[in-house]
């Protein structure tokens, strides 16, 4: 799971420069404006997580758990919670024409937590160890050709063709930008839970104050470089909370602050007075991934792929499940983002005799048993259980597996074992969509590898295409996912926060609809 993301559901969570300073993109200068958090540090921020840590190597965790180790590694290029770049370990970086290389100018003074020093060896170490040897970020960065350090203060990265996603490829929503100290990398194994962290963030990961499953304990950082731009509590505390109605309670009794929230509880959090932010931008379905048909010889036929997307309702299941927070979609990108096309928006029409129609002449006028992963997170489950009657009903039988940890999850969508799985994954610019969600270097989200020579081609335009030209190419790829059926979206959902009065800046923008629990502070 996903947004900017940030993947599946995101849910992510100065500067030399100044605090709250906007940057441009290509130089990385600071700007006027920006996000202030104040001076004021509280003692302890408690936010209840909905699952347990899946990991705490920056470069190996699961997409929608990235507050476990954006807390205590800081990225190159910090996104904040209005979508705006600023500096972080890097202070400034220029993009070189045709975005095929970037060059970092490091932040003077800032150190890792075990007090080496955050230097161009040191992010060269990192880079070439999250491209060559990493589990989750070596796809995204293949592009890379080389990093080369030009001095103690400056790395240039270099790719092979141009990367249009520079320089938020760098930053914390993806953990790709979150650099691991050469100590660290030493011993890459032994970041776990277990451990303390390795990082160079605001605050240090204590495991001796930690149980893992239960609740996980960060402490403020001494020689932060940026202590007033991002930590404002002495001590931040992941709680597990897995029921959604248990974290409602958690928050009215004070025992966290913040926690994300779902569509099954906003009513609940809104009636108790908590404060509830929000913005529709996760797309929540059906991953149709066996399109070859490998384990389930059906979902090879387009016509099945598109015979289940008739087959749904939206309109219904918006307004059982997320009414006046969703919006009926099926296609992957939301409105107003990029890639959305105007032409799939009324291309699946709820239509069941339509479905039986296009089951029938690909052979299946007596149905087929579809096996599908479901999660207990953010929703899922309940949209899975919805879909349930509805694709009963022209023939097509769902068979629902459900877990409720991330790692289930994540082995059951790769493992080859389900051709279908529910989803909920962000709106992102394609060119990460593309890399995160349906090429074949989208690992998660992409569990059989599909690829197709008209898409790669198209992706590829896109890629050398003037900038001027992205956009229709961009719903150029947009129509041909929605013809071909790869996936089968049913709302946009929102990205839920809900936060007590003793905490401000829990705000969404919807630039990036994710909040960062580094811009959180004490309420004056």
């Amino acid at each position: 799971m996903n947004k900017r993301s940030s993947a599946a559901v995101v849910l992510l969570l100065a500067t030399a420069l100044g605090a709250g300073a906007c940057t441009d993109p290509q130089s990385g200068k600071a700007t006027a404006g920006g996000t202030a958090g104040g001076s004021k540090v509280g003692d302890t921020l408690t936010i209840a997580m909905q699952a347990p840590a899946t990991g705490m190597n920056p470069t190996d965790v699961n997409g929608a758990f990235l507050t476990y180790t954006a807390l205590a590694y800081d990225p190159l290029v910090y996104v904040d919670s209005k979508g705006a770049l600023q500096p972080a370990l890097a202070s400034k970086w220029d993009v070189a024409p045709g975005n095929t290389a970037i060059t970092f100018t490091l932040q003077a003074g800032a150190t890792f937590s075990d007090g080496t020093p955050v230097d161009a060896d040191a992010v060269k170490q990192y880079l070439d160890y999250a491209r060559t040897k990493s589990v989750n970020q070596m796809k995204a960065l293949s592009g890379i050709s080389s990093v080369d350090v030009i001095d103690g203060e400056h790395v240039k990265v270099s790719f092979s063709a141009p990367d249009p996603g520079l320089p938020d490829l760098f930053s914390q929503t993806s953990a790709i930008g979150e650099v691991i100290s050469p100590k660290g990398l030493a011993n890459v194994a032994g970041l776990t839970v277990s451990a303390p962290s390795a990082g160079a963030g605001p605050y240090t990961y204590d495991p001796q104050a930690s149980l893992a499953g239960d609740h996980y304990t960060y402490t403020a950082n001494p020689n932060y470089y940026a202590k007033d731009a991002r930590q404002h509590y002495k001590k931040v505390v992941l709680k597990v909370i897995t029921d959604p109605q248990a974290t409602v309670n958690a928050l009215r009794t004070g025992q966290v602050q913040v926690a994300n929230g779902d569509f099954s509880t906003v009513r609940t959090a809104k009636a108790a007075g908590l404060n509830v932010a929000w913005h529709s931008d996760i797309w929540m379905g059906l991953n149709l991934i066996d399109r070859g048909g490998t384990v389930t010889k059906a979902l090879g036929d387009v016509r099945v792929r598109q015979a289940i997307n008739y087959a749904i309702n939206r309109d219904a299941l918006n307004q059982a499940t997320l009414g006046e927070y969703g919006v009926p979609t099926d296609q992957p990108a939301a409105k107003g983002s990029d890639g959305y096309s105007v032409a799939a928006a009324t291309r699946y029409t709820y239509d069941p005799a339509k479905a039986k129609a296009l089951l029938a002449e690909a052979g299946y006028a007596d149905g087929f048993d579809l096996p599908v992963l479901s999660v207990h997170f953010s929703g899922l489950d309940l949209l899975t259980e919805a879909l349930v009657p509805m694709l009963e009903k022209v023939g097509i039988h769902l068979k629902c597996t459900y877990v409720s940890d991330a790692q289930s999850y994540t082995g059951g969508s790769t493992g080859r074992k389900y051709p279908a799985v529910a989803v909920g994954f962000g709106s992102l610019p394609m060119y990460q969509m593309a890399n995160m969600l349906f090429l074949p270097t989208a690992n998660l989200f992409n569990g059989f590898a599909s690829t197709d020579p008209a898409l790669q081609g198209m992706y590829d335009d896109f890629l050398t295409a003037a900038p001027a030209d992205r956009t229709a190419l961009a719903v150029k790829m947009e129509d041909w996912l929605v013809d071909n059926a790869w996936f089968a979206p049913v709302v946009d959902a929102p990205v839920f926060y809900y936060s007590t009065s003793a905490v401000a800046g829990v705000e969404v923008d919807p630039a990036t609809a994710i909040s960062s629990a580094l811009d959180w502070h004490p309420a004056s």
